[in-house]
């Protein structure tokens, strides 16, 4: 069940690539909850997106913002219902053209074949402590399964 939601996570961050809202929307639950961390260049704190229709409004945000914006996921790890995610977002401004490149790890929680909750978070220990303090009952955290040619999280930092 596990490697599904693994698959799943992926599948979001195809469609975010593809900017295609309706895909996002149907990834995720209808009480979902995203909580990134960045939206238009800058630390958005606290804000979230609510349902299929923040979902979309989230999606619809990008295309306003960025000139264009990528995700790649570099680690995935598998942790039952839930799936830690390393991901590189790179982002050029519609305005200024200015390139952006940002490293962010995002915790997916999974219900029922589809994503629940996505919060973003600016660095891996802080989304490792978030895990720790959730109601998981998952063990110690898995090895790090890592995308091909990805190299070390020190080589990227």
């Amino acid at each position: 069940m596990s490697q599904q939601n693994v698959n799943i996570v992926r599948q979001l961050f195809d469609a975010f690539n593809r900017l295609d809202g309706n895909a996002m929307r149907d990834l995720w639950t209808v009480d979902a909850e995203w909580r990134p961390a960045y939206i238009g260049g800058g630390l958005l704190e606290g804000a979230s997106f609510r349902g299929h229709e923040g979902v979309t409004e989230f999606v619809e945000l990008q295309s306003e913002t960025w000139e264009s914006v990528v995700v790649e996921p570099l680690e995935m790890r598998d942790l039952g219902d839930q799936v830690l995610a390393e991901v590189r977002l790179r982002a050029v401004g519609r305005a200024s053209g200015v390139p952006v490149e940002r490293i962010t790890w995002n915790v997916f929680s999974l219900r029922d074949g589809k994503a629940a909750t996505g919060v973003v978070y600016k660095g891996r220990e802080e989304a490792l402590r978030a895990l720790a303090a959730s109601d998981t009952e998952t063990g110690p955290l898995p090895e790090v399964s890592r995308k091909r040619g990805a190299g070390t999280s020190a080589e990227r930092e």
